[in-house]
């Protein structure tokens, strides 16, 4: 299933359909393009036609915090069932990538993570081939990414049949498709934001109870409280955004029953 929220593609794919489709995209001859919106990037993307066009050209676009589930259920009469953060996805698709024999390169996140993060899969995976490279090569001038020939190269040297970008909203998706003809071993580019950082032990991931109910970015608050502008986009701004919506559609209380109603059901199911 497929959802709409604020002109954004939102797959709804349970796990187990995720993962042969992986397979097959491994096996294919064409670089698929993987993104995973949350709240922040759905506010980029409203005064960002550029962005959004690049996560709707995407092959697959899955939610990554609850805050979508929540907006979903508010503004259509549909609910979201699946998130994939990609911290989670990551793990996946490296065990995809050592049954198939492919190459994983993991690019991005703040210096040293990537080769961090490469050797803690490594060793959850010790047939998998996987390396790290750190980003530092890359301009970034007027909402515009440079990257150097000599990077391009690199990359292409190792061969990678999926690269995971760690490089942060918009830059990533430029990244990758500004790359993406330029590399045709890729057969599967995946934008995952922070997950460098916390698949190293670098930042501690949330309890699971807290991303259950909807609380991460409490956690995220707690030990980061420098991000408080960045947290306050996607639990004060976004909510707010929602709201609007559905006053302007004339569901606002109908919504917020709604809303209340899945807050519950996930509270039930912790």
């Amino acid at each position: 299933m497929t959802h709409e929220l604020f002109g954004v593609r939102i797959d709804d794919e349970p796990l187990d359909e995720l993962k042969p489709l992986f397979e097959t995209w491994l096996k294919g001859d064409q670089g698929r393009v993987i993104v995973t919106p949350n709240a922040e990037f759905l506010l980029e993307a409203r005064k960002n036609p550029m962005f959004k066009s690049l996560l709707n050209k995407s092959d697959l676009s899955v939610a990554d915090s609850i805050s979508l589930q929540y907006a979903i259920i508010a503004l259509t009469p549909n609910r979201l069932e699946h998130r994939h953060p990609g911290v989670d996805l990551l793990p996946m698709v490296c065990e995809l990538a050592q049954k198939q024999k492919a190459h994983v390169l993991l690019f991005g996140g703040e210096p040293g993570s990537a080769d961090a993060s490469a050797e803690v899969l490594g060793t959850q995976f010790p047939e998998l081939s996987i390396s790290g490279m750190d980003p530092g090569m890359i301009g970034w001038n007027h909402d515009r990414l440079t990257i150097s020939h000599h990077l391009i190269e690199q990359i292409q040297e190792e061969e990678p049949a999926i690269v995971a970008v760690g490089l942060g909203q918009v830059k990533q998706e430029q990244f990758i498709f500004q790359l993406k003809n330029d590399c045709p071993s890729v057969k599967i580019w995946i934008g995952v934001g922070g997950a460098f950082e916390m698949i190293s032990g670098r930042k501690k991931r949330a309890p699971r109870v807290y991303s259950r109910v909807g609380l991460e970015w409490l956690w995220r608050l707690l030990i980061e409280p420098g991000r408080w502008r960045r947290i306050a986009r996607a639990v004060l701004i976004f909510p707010l955004l929602v709201a609007l919506s559905t006053l302007r559609q004339r569901t606002f209380l109908k919504s917020t029953f709604r809303v209340f109603s899945e807050i519950l059901r996930h509270f039930r199911t912790v």
